[in-house]
């Protein structure tokens, strides 16, 4: 069973760049933020959101530097 969450707040533009990285899995992004917003989180559940559609590992360039 899914449950639909909803607040009559708009999202803070933070949150629409988080719901971008892990929901535009079609496009490349380029993600700058400061230290400790949890980019390598973000990074890494974009990841495994491609791979569970059956993109290959080889197929992906996943950069993190500091």
């Amino acid at each position: 069973m899914s449950r639909r969450v909803t607040s009559s707040r708009p999202a803070s533009p933070d949150q629409v760049a988080r719901d971008a990285v892990a929901s535009e899995l079609d496009q490349t992004l380029f993600v700058e933020a400061g230290a400790g917003t949890g980019k390598t989180t973000a990074l890494v559940g974009r990841i495994v959101a491609l791979a569970e559609r059956g993109v290959a590992m080889r197929q992906i360039a996943a950069i993190t530097f500091t």
